[in-house]
């Protein structure tokens, strides 16, 4: 799959980042961090968050979009799937309502779930695209990563490529020495920009945690 790429000079609209929005998931340690009182409150902060974004704003979403909704769960993904921003959608570890209509359309264009020509793949009247389990893009030169869950090493990490995920809901140790960065929900309740992103991750300094970027070999074959 193509790596896609954009510059922020000249756009109109802007980049942003979410993932785990847990929509409709009533547990107290979802609900508590983020200081949502009740799954009603939460539901509405969400897409009233969600529905600021624009035709001309392009959305990574990481995944852990709904659960516990049960039979509404299409509902609630359905709504995701069909905001106006160009959406790029990577899986999670819980796909409710998203996979039935992942697996609808996949159905409908004759592709096997495991085929490997399947993504990207675009759902049928929205802008959502489906990039799969991982992703590498870059924006404005700098290489990104993408992940529902983190990674310990990844492409371009000792040339200061950044790996951007969800999934701990900002409960995992925040190791300055890396380029990596949780961007879900718990983080600031909305979908953040690149420029958040770049404004955290661009002052640290990239440090290799296995052989890559090191000229030392000695150790690779014992």
């Amino acid at each position: 799959m193509k790596k896609l790429s954009f510059k922020t000079a000249g756009r109109t609209g802007k980049i942003y980042f979410t993932s785990d929005l847990h929509i409709a998931h009533g547990k107290p340690f979802i609900l508590e961090p983020r200081r949502y009182a009740t799954v009603d409150e939460a539901i509405r902060h969400t897409f009233q968050e969600l529905q600021t974004l624009t035709a001309d704003d392009v959305l990574f979403n990481l995944g852990d979009v709904v659960i516990g909704a049960g039979e509404r769960s299409e509902e609630y993904a359905r709504r995701i799937v069909n905001l106006p921003c160009q959406q790029y959608y990577l899986h999670g570890n819980n796909n409710a309502g998203i996979s039935n209509i992942i697996n609808a359309e996949r159905a409908e264009l004759g592709l096997l779930a495991d085929d490997v020509e399947l993504y990207p793949l675009t759902m049928s009247n929205s802008r959502f695209t489906v990039l799969g389990h991982y992703a590498e893009i870059y924006i404005d030169g700098v290489p990104i990563a993408l992940s529902h869950y983190p990674m310990a090493s990844w492409n371009n990490m000792s040339k200061g490529g950044y790996m951007l995920h969800g999934h701990c809901h900002r409960n995992l140790k925040d190791d300055t020495r890396l380029k990596r960065l949780d961007v879900g929900w718990d983080w600031k309740k909305r979908p953040v920009t690149w420029e958040e992103v770049h404004r955290e991750l661009s002052p640290r300094t990239s440090v290799a945690v296995d052989h890559h970027g090191s000229t030392d070999t000695s150790s690779f074959f014992e």
